[in-house]
This record gives structure tokens, sequence and C-alpha cells, in this order.
């Protein structure tokens, strides 16, 4: 997506600006990797963590519908918020300690990372997490805060700023560059259709864009590096300083069978054998399913859901509708097929890394390290962060 992008949603295929790089890993290939790399050449002096999808603390929204209702019924409403509140904080432990280090970041990773960097730069998990709610309101919600926690870093001109997230994590940064890319029109309509919100955040980023200049300085100091985030929104390159994509992708192992394109991935549609699927065949098979017409809106958020989804994807156009997908029966499901058919891989900026993982031998749950989530976990593992980080440090380009 251009500069100047007002928040145009990417296209299915995209066409990345840059030919993605191919590449076999090991997990002990960052042995003798200097890390310390990271702050000297790239300036960086705090990396933020940020998780993806359903591992926050209001997932499925429960806590936001106890608040709407204690609402509407203000005699009670002290209890009810108190139970939204608990559950709202006992969620993510939960989660952590459900899922590990698989599709999820967690203090021992955090931990780790500092190791690795000597403790310079800085890093943190974002806490208190997001709802990770699988819809626009939710991703943009944690834009306007991410912008929220920039201003109130105040960088220097020459700190760089390291966002690091993992799947849907990634479409929030795509809307924060938007936002830092400060078109004064564009970002008016994206406050409009969200409408009023109950926190104070949003009122006071629209006011400080609306009284900024465009770009907003701090598009300089911000650098972002994304794990298995899903082609979504569009990205604006006036709103960030260097973008990089890690995206787990293995082409055919079949030497009859042709290599692909390298900017896309198997088609989800039609569907593909169980075992092909739970064994990652062709990698991330989430990050491929999890485009456009894929999110659920919680009752909560709805209303304001449907305005800023006519917005983000105002304009996304149409897909070609081959004859075989006449017979689905649901015409939203019939362009979700027919965009899955594309078998989109890429973003459209930023690099594109297309990681083929070697096995480890290591397994989460007794499933292979490699394979988990569908090939979408191994993202946010530990035992690959090494690499991970070596890959990040060589690729920024400032």
């Amino acid at each position: 997506m251009p500069a100047n992008n007002q928040f145009h949603h990417q296209s299915y295929p995209s066409l990345p600006e840059f030919r993605p790089a191919l590449m076999n890993l090991k997990s002990d290939m960052a042995v003798n990797f200097d890390f310390g790399r990271l702050h000297r050449e790239h300036r960086v002096s705090r990396v933020l963590l940020v998780h993806g999808t359903l591992v926050g603390d209001d997932p499925f929204g429960v806590s936001d519908a106890l608040n709407s209702v204690s609402e509407m019924l203000p005699l009670v409403a002290g209890p009810i918020e108190k139970m939204a509140e608990s559950i709202r904080q006992q969620t993510r432990p939960f989660t952590a300690r459900l899922t590990g280090d698989v599709g999820n970041y967690t203090a021992e990773f955090q931990r780790e990372f500092e190791r690795l960097t000597g403790g310079d730069p800085f890093v943190e998990l974002l806490e208190p997490a997001w709802s990770s709610q699988n819809h626009h309101l939710a991703r943009a919600d944690l834009a306007v805060r991410l912008l929220e926690w920039l201003i109130s870093l105040n960088p220097a001109e020459d700190d760089r700023i390291l966002l690091w997230g993992h799947s849907h994590a990634g479409n929030a940064f795509a809307l924060l560059t938007n936002l830092l890319a400060n078109n004064r029109a564009a970002v008016e309509q994206f406050f409009e259709a969200v409408g009023p919100q109950p926190e104070n955040r949003w009122q006071k980023v629209r006011r400080i864009l609306a009284e900024s200049e465009t770009p907003h300085p701090i598009a300089r100091s911000l650098l972002i590096a994304t794990f298995g985030t899903p082609v979504r929104y569009g990205w604006d390159t006036s709103g960030y300083r260097a973008l990089v994509h890690v995206l787990h992708h293995r082409e055919p192992a079949d030497p009859n069978q042709e290599p692909r394109n390298l900017i896309l991935t198997e088609p989800l549609y039609p569907p593909h054998p169980v075992q092909d699927v739970v064994s990652a065949r062709y990698g991330d098979w989430v990050q491929a399913f999890a485009i456009a017409g894929t999110d659920f809106a919680t009752p909560t958020a709805s209303a304001a859901n449907d305005r800023l989804g006519r917005f983000l994807e105002a304009s996304l156009a149409e897909p070609e509708m081959p004859a075989k997908l006449l017979l689905v029966p649901s015409p939203s499901l019939r362009r979700l097929c027919a965009r899955w058919m594309t078998g989109t891989r890429c973003h459209a900026d930023g690099r594109n890394l297309l990681v083929d993982y070697t096995p480890t031998g290591l397994t989460r749950m007794g499933i292979p390290l490699e394979t988990t989530m569908l090939g979408h976990g191994v993202a946010t593992s530990i035992p690959w962060l090494p690499v991970h980080l070596q890959l990040i440090t060589e690729s920024l380009i400032n």
C-alpha cells in the first residue's frame, strides 16, 4: 500500500513491494550472533511484545457483556462490575498457563529476549493485555492504545521503538501506521466510523492527532516486526520507519508438484486432507485462513464494529466467483471461499520473510513444536526466539 494509504485494505492476493525471501532455518543458527546489534545498529531502546487473538483478557467478550448489563441495572451495577473485572483479571493468566509459548508471548519469552540482548533494549509485554477479540473494533482499540503509549514515551528523534507482534496484533499495527500517517480526513472518518467509545484514550488520541503534523513525528521512530499476521488492513508507508513480516511457509515436498509463486501459498479452498492441515504441510494455515470475512464480533461491539468494518473494507474489491462456488449457500461464505482460493500469503508492504522451519524434535502437548496451532504457534516459541531475533535484526532497514 502507498504512503497516504488512508486505511485502504490490502487486496487478495496482495502484490508485495519487495520480492519475498524464502529460507530454511534451524534453531541453532543464531548461536554466535551478536544480539547487541539491535541496539547498536538500529538504536532500538525499547521493545513491546504484543500477543495475538484469543489469548488476551476478554477474548469472547464476557466481561464486556457483564459491564453492559451493569449499565442497564444500576441497582446491582457494583457486584456485576466486580465480577466482570475478576473474570478479566483471571482470564489472561489462565490462558497463559494453558498455552505456554504456543501462539502466546509469555513472561519467560520476555526474560529470554532481554537476556539475549543484555537488557538493552528494554523489553516488555503489553500489560494489561488487550481483549484479543476477533473483530475490527478490538484491533482498532489496540491501535489507539498503542498510539497513546507511544505518545507517552515521547521518543527522542534518534530513538527507535520496536513493536513485535503475533497474528492479528500485526493488523492493529497496520491500523496504527494509518493513524500515524495522519491524513486528516481519513483519520476523522476512522473516528467517526467507530463512534463514541467509553475509554478516554479514544478522545485523547483523536485530539492529539488533530493537533499534530502529518505524518506524526513518532512514525520516524517506529520499527515493526510481525509474525504470522494474516493479510488484512493496508499499511501506510509514511506511518513507520521499517517493517518486516515473518511467515511460516513451506514449498511442496513432492518432486512431481510444481513450486508455487512465492507470494502465494496453497489455497485453503477446496478443503485439504486433515493430515495436510494438522501437519502444517504448506506452513501456517491460520495466517492464510484469517483474512477478511473470518471475524466474529461480540454483541456489545457489533454496532460499532459493523460501522468500522464498512469503512475499513470499503476499498476491498469483490472477488472473482468461479462456477464451482455457486453451490455454496451463503453469499458471504462464497465471497470468503473465493478469497481463500487466491492463496494469499504475503503483505503488500515491508519485507516478507518466508520461513520453512527445520523440526527441532521438541513438542508441545505431544505435538511437534513447528506444527502447533496448524503451523501458527511456532512464531512465539522460546526455542525459535534467537533465530527470529537474528532475522529481524538483519532485516530491519532504516
